[in-house]
This record gives structure tokens, sequence and C-alpha cells, in this order.
């Protein structure tokens, strides 16, 4: 390989990796606005930590992080539950962004109402998980969450 064929597929590399980190920073960026601008109460607060993607505050117990999965060039988006101090955690779901900025071949990331639907389609579980757990007046553990909660263990 000529040191001309190198640089091209080097400048191929850096622009597709470019933009797939340009689209999650959409995604990201329309998720919390999203959120935010949403007029229904969600009970998120959220915390911003770029090395550690975005983190959701729910109920002050939980921690939903939306991150990047570590592989490189993957398109791969997690979802994940985590205790406060970071202890346990669980992976809810999971989703594909790809670098044209479309979530799942299907959703425009900066679409901020397809985004936020698409958000709680992904973690929607979890607020299946604990409302059970209240209604039922009984505790609840990550390990709980996963794959789902049918079959919830309460303690």
């Amino acid at each position: 390989m000529t040191i001309s064929e190198l640089s091209v597929k080097a400048e191929f590399i850096a622009d597709r990796h470019r933009r797939l980190q340009s689209q999650w920073h959409t995604y990201c960026n329309t998720l919390v606005q999203a959120i935010t601008l949403s007029k229904y109460k969600l009970h998120h607060a959220i915390s911003c930590e770029p090395e550690e993607g975005l983190s959701f505050y729910l109920f002050d117990h939980f921690i939903i992080r939306v991150v990047q999965a570590p592989d490189f060039n993957c398109h791969t988006i997690h979802y994940r539950l985590e205790t406060r101090d970071g202890k346990e955690s669980a992976l809810i779901a999971s989703a594909e962004l790809d670098h044209k900025g479309m979530l799942d071949g299907q959703i425009a990331n900066q679409d901020r109402p397809a985004v936020l639907e698409h958000y709680l389609s992904k973690i929607g579980k979890i607020y299946d998980c604990l409302y059970e757990a209240i209604e039922k007046d009984r505790p609840l553990e990550i390990a709980d969450f996963a794959p789902d909660c049918a079959g919830l263990v309460l303690a």
C-alpha cells in the first residue's frame, strides 16, 4: 500500500468517525431538549458528563445512562439503569445510530418528539417495574430489571 492510498483510507476513516460522533452529539442534544421541554413529568434530573454519556437521575435513586457502546465505529447506543452509587447496573435496551443521523433506521436524530418517543419506548419497562413495586409496596433491586421485569422478584 502506498502512502497515498493509506492517506485516502485514513481520511475516509477520520471523516466517517467525525460524522458518527457528530450524530451522537446531535442525538444527545435532541434528547436533552426533548426531555427538558416536555410538558410531561418524567422525574428525570439531567447530568451531562461527556465521558459518561448522558445521565438522568430517576426519583433520586436510580441513574439512567445513555451511552455509546465502547467499540470503535460502533453504532450502538446502550440504555443502562444503575444504582446511584454505581455498584449495580442492568442493560435495559439498545438502539442503533448511523452516520447519517438515523436512529434504528427510522428516526431522524433531530426530530425531538420522535426521539423522545423512541427513548421512552426503550426505558418504559423501568417505569413499569417501578410502578409494580410501588403498587405492591415492595422493594426493588437492579437485578429485577434485566432483561425485563417479567417474573419480577420483589423482596
